[in-house]
């Protein structure tokens, strides 16, 4: 039985595809393989049997040794530590090298650059609704704000996940696999029932068959694809003076949803969080935003000393 470590990982890899894992998860996973096949090419290693417990203690301080960055650290550990859980669940290896390792577990880290309401509102205002592309764009930049679903999610999408007139979405097979229902804020609502009889009836009409919510608006008007999505929203941003992406529109919803009260729970549930650890997050950037107005405004604080 080959143990190529190349072979093996490119199996690992397929794997990851094959339960429909997020691409920036397949990403990650792909250069932690990457810095794993360094740290074994100084070795001379390549048939994975022979990686032991200390290899892999040596592999940790060999990533301190190069200035890895603890979260990096962490992330190529967890990756080796999935990788050979692979290989032991597919009987690649007898034993797991990487049985009861500990990867540290790092503070979550804030959102950065979450919208302001005047921002948000400012990109969602720039597309030209005159045109059956602006209609389209106001739509998807609409159902971001309002849902605060992953890029990957909204690009599934299908006529039969939204339902404008009563205010949901159906997000199927999310992240980890799991289902849920969304609701849409009215203002998402009309721009997609707009978007739907204004210029993706048009579009359809060459296809009719096709079950994808957003369509290209050059013929033949196939499914908008991820990359296309990712460019329209950079491109609006721009257009307001910003620099965003798709899932900044996601921390701006769950901040926004936490600063009006929110319950958390409710958040964790529309996001798709497994854990309410990550919800608490945005709660996190909320506080921060009461401190520096309290700092600002307070008569008592160290801007205003002869109060």
């Amino acid at each position: 039985m080959s143990a190529d470590f190349d072979a093996l990982g490119a199996s690992f890899l397929e794997a990851l595809r094959v339960r429909r894992c997020a691409a920036a998860t397949l990403a990650t996973r792909k250069q932690s393989l990457v810095t794993v096949a360094a740290f074994l090419a100084e070795l001379t290693i390549a048939d994975v049997r022979e990686i032991t417990r200390e290899h892999v203690a040596a592999f940790q301080r060999w990533l301190v040794g190069r200035n890895y960055s603890e979260h990096s650290r962490s992330v190529h550990l967890a990756g080796l530590r999935a990788f050979f859980a692979h290989l032991e669940r597919t009987d690649a290896i007898l034993v797991n090298p990487c049985a009861g390792l500990v990867v540290p577990r790092l503070a979550s880290r804030l959102p950065r650059g979450v919208l302001t309401r005047e921002e948000a509102r400012r990109i969602l205002n720039t597309p030209d609704v005159q045109t059956r592309t602006g209609l389209r764009d106001k739509a998807i930049l609409e159902v971001f704000y309002s849902t605060g679903l992953r890029l990957a999610e909204l690009t599934r999408l299908t006529v039969f996940d939204v339902d404008p007139k009563h205010g949901f979405v159906r997000v199927n097979k999310g992240k980890g696999g799991k289902d849920r229902i969304v609701p849409l804020g009215s203002s998402a609502a009309n721009c997609v029932r707009e978007y739907l009889a204004q210029a993706r009836a048009h579009w359809s009409q060459a296809n009719r068959d096709e079950r994808a919510l957003w369509l290209g608006s050059i013929a033949p008007h196939g499914a908008l694809k991820t990359q296309a999505i990712q460019v329209m929203v950079r491109h609006y941003g721009q257009a307001a003076g910003l620099r965003i992406t798709p899932h900044l529109w996601r921390h701006t919803c769950a901040t926004h949803l936490v600063a009006n009260g929110a319950n958390l729970a409710s958040v964790q549930r529309l996001l798709g969080h497994a854990s309410l650890e990550t919800t608490q997050l945005y709660a996190r950037v909320t506080m921060g935003e009461v401190k520096a107005t309290h700092e600002k405004a307070h008569p008592r604080s160290r801007r205003h000393p002869q109060a």
